[in-house]
């Protein structure tokens, strides 16, 4: 299916996890934060869709609205272990009612981390931002919406879009990097403006000279063998 924020592609993406999660693969990367046989809370109704965003202080973009008609956290925390080795239960999704205050918190630590309030976001007109799950990020203010991952100051690009970054982290399309990432004024300068990974050099050192040497003598002995 094409990749869109529309509810007819989250209820597809609802379908597909769901049915992945039936079974965990204890090696997959979302496996400890996913419980098997996890679905879906409901999606929120009109009426609770506008009191969260009441809560949160900004009306949601359209994809974040979509999300949220659609689902609303998973039905079940997965067992975790803080700090000091005690065992706590956490939700892979921020849902609403439940999740209000962390929502609040994970918004309040970034903008700590990286010097600013929301008052100097609104001055400065720097996108607002909003948890989806985990440290996933949507640009409240931005064109297309796209997802930041965000821990603190580290800051990196993830996803062109809600719908795009649920394939990717959810449903293994991951794909090449595309060097066409926009840039998100003061939280993400684009690729162009990072540093570039030091070009490959293929080896040409003793080793290599001495492989070539081996493959040479193993084709002459199959000419000789016939």
């Amino acid at each position: 299916m094409k990749t869109n924020n529309s509810i007819v592609f989250f209820e597809y993406i609802k379908t597909r996890t769901e049915a992945k999660w039936e079974i965990i693969d204890p090696n997959d990367i979302f496996g400890p934060s996913i419980q098997p046989g996890s679905k879906w809370k409901p999606g929120l109704t009109e009426k609770m869709l506008h009191a969260f965003e009441q809560e949160i202080g900004y009306t949601f973009p359209e994809p974040l609205c979509n999300f949220y008609r659609t689902m609303n956290g998973l039905d079940r925390p997965y067992p975790h272990l803080d700090e000091d080795n005690n065992i706590i239960t956490c939700n892979a999704f921020y849902s609403y009612p439940e999740d209000l205050n962390k929502i609040r918190s994970q918004i309040e630590w970034i903008y700590a981390a990286t010097g600013i309030t929301s008052a100097i976001s609104k001055a400065r007109n720097i996108s607002r931002i909003f948890p989806i799950w985990g440290h996933r990020f949507i640009m409240i203010d931005e064109p297309e919406h796209p997802i930041l991952s965000m821990f603190g100051n580290d800051i990196i690009f993830y996803g062109f879009t809600l719908g795009d970054t649920f394939l990717k982290d959810f449903l293994g399309t991951h794909g090449k990097r595309q060097y066409n990432e926009p840039v998100v004024p003061f939280w993400y300068p684009g690729w162009r403006k990072n540093p570039k990974m030091p070009k490959y050099k293929r080896n040409k050192g003793v080793m290599t000279k001495w492989i070539q040497k081996m493959k040479k003598q193993v084709i002459l002995r199959k000419r000789a063998l016939g």
